[in-house]
């Protein structure tokens, strides 16, 4: 088996693994559609290329030494999700159309994601933990680690789309105006978990 290979059954365990990431894509699906966690992963994915380069290239004492502002960059990704939670059980059931088309911010999203993937300490300590079994960092190559961010990009991708697939199945099946309350409840719960998970890990 190749270490790229390695490289991508690790990454894939990791990124499939339920956590405030995949609850957050769950509820953003299931709430407003599959296109809707698009930004959301995205900055995700943004935030698992730059542990990615930080690790390669030996910036894990800087990120430790960020240490206090990761945390804070974390407890307010939290309270934005427990937030989004609340409103959402709030208002459920209400505005069946309106909250289909109601645009989300796409600088706001792409930031939350990246929010919660930089502010796990976890993520990183995968990435310093997984690397030197798999790669020699010290010697790393330009295109070694184009082929790592490229495994990276496309697990994450069938990662969110699997996911989001399941999310927006789940979503049609239940799309009925008397279901509309108990699809919002469950994107409420999804939502205020994701942030305690982010709050408490």
């Amino acid at each position: 088996m190749t270490q790229y290979a390695v490289f991508m059954l690790a990454f894939a365990a990791s990124a499939a693994a339920p956590g405030p990431e995949i609850a957050g894509l769950l509820a953003r699906t299931l709430g407003n559609g599959i296109r809707s966690g698009f930004p959301l992963a995205g900055g995700i994915v943004v935030g698992k290329l730059a542990l990615l380069s930080a690790a390669v290239i030996g910036l894990t004492g800087l990120v430790a030494a960020l240490g206090p502002a990761f945390a804070v960059l974390r407890y307010l990704g939290a309270a934005y999700l427990i937030w989004l939670g609340i409103k959402k059980w709030r208002r459920a059931g209400r505005l069946l159309a309106a909250a289909a088309t109601a645009p989300t911010s796409l600088v706001r999203e792409v930031g939350l994601g990246m929010a919660m993937t930089l502010s796990n300490p976890i993520a990183l300590v995968f990435y310093v933990a997984l690397l030197p079994g798999v790669i020699e960092v010290s010697d790393v190559s330009v295109q070694s680690y184009l082929i790592l961010c490229t495994i990276l990009v496309l697990v994450k991708a069938v990662v969110v789309l699997g996911y989001g697939l399941m999310a927006e199945l789940a979503r049609k099946l239940l799309s009925a105006a008397d279901s509309k309350s108990r699809i919002d409840r469950i994107s409420a719960v999804l939502f205020v978990l994701a942030g305690l998970l982010i709050a408490l890990r």
